[in-house]
């Protein structure tokens, strides 16, 4: 019996959400990792919160009416780029799964004009960096899952300013930073961190010099300098979810955040397909891109 790929419903919640946390638990427990997904519970309710986005694409791989995996296509206006993830498929599965999933989704990706399509993935799943690799991304970044308590002002060297994100023109020239950084800007993203209180901007002598949309796993920050981007750090009141990733070649600071009491929880990869440019100054991804 052939797969079939179709939209995910609300109904299909359960067996998503399970198969993700099996799939996640499978890869952590081979390696010694913490799974992304902790639980059952925590996968079906990623999936119903997706599905409840309406920024959101999901599809699922099902044969003779089980469900086998599935996939989710995300959008983040104005920001040119689309994201994939979670794709999960049930350990058990045989038979191009994952690459039909994948097909589906950027598929989806040109539909809708994204040219830039990014994920971010385990390098501890070799199989997942093949389908990857073949279905055409690039490996752009090296990252570490910082954890730890949040530093709450300490080990704050700097001198600069660092306050909340208050209003459209703080959002405003945050935009036009991120610009200088990423090429594009992160609104949508810096938004909901604003109206969730924990967007954060730099400032030295009255000029931005950068800014975090939260520190945490779907957080992102720029900055001009890691002098900058430690200071956004050490003054997060909280880290959101299990920790935040940060690029692994940035040895200062790794370096700075292990002498801090932070650990690395598991490595990741930024991987992207169509036009990328390069940060150029320090920066910290979500777990999207």
């Amino acid at each position: 019996m052939s797969l079939m790929i179709r939209p995910i419903e609300q109904s299909d919640a359960e067996s998503c959400g399970k198969i993700g946390y099996e799939a996640h638990k499978a890869i952590s427990s081979t390696h010694g990792y913490p799974s992304e997904q902790p639980s059952e519970e925590f996968g079906i309710g990623l999936i119903r919160r997706l599905l409840g986005n309406p920024n959101s694409w999901g599809v699922l791989a099902e044969r003779q009416g089980r469900t086998l995996g599935s996939i989710f296509l995300h959008k983040f206006p104005p920001s040119p780029v689309a994201v994939i993830g979670p794709l999960t498929v049930h350990p058990s599965a045989k038979g191009g799964v994952g690459r039909m999933l994948m097909d589906a989704a950027l598929t989806q990706a040109r539909k809708q004009n994204h040219h830039q399509v990014r994920l971010v993935q385990s390098p501890s799943h070799i199989r997942s960096f093949v389908l990857y690799t073949k279905s055409g991304f690039t490996l752009r970044e090296p990252l570490f899952l910082m954890q730890g308590q949040p530093l709450k002002g300490r080990n704050n060297t700097s001198s600069a300013n660092v306050r909340l994100v208050r209003d459209d023109n703080d959002i405003s020239v945050c935009n036009e930073f991120c610009k200088s950084v990423y090429g594009f800007s992160r609104e949508m993203e810096l938004r909901q961190a604003k109206d969730q209180g924990v967007a954060a901007m730099i400032e030295r002598d009255g000029v931005i010099t950068g800014y975090a949309a939260g520190i945490g796993i779907f957080g992102h920050a720029v900055a001009k300098s890691n002098e900058d981007l430690k200071a956004l750090i050490a003054n997060a009141s909280a880290i959101l979810g299990p920790g935040f990733f940060a690029p692994a070649r940035n040895h200062e600071v790794i370096n700075w955040l292990l002498e801090n009491g932070f650990q690395i929880g598991w490595p990741a990869n930024l991987m992207t397909i169509g036009p990328y440019q390069e940060p150029l100054t320090p920066f910290l991804p979500s777990l999207a891109y």
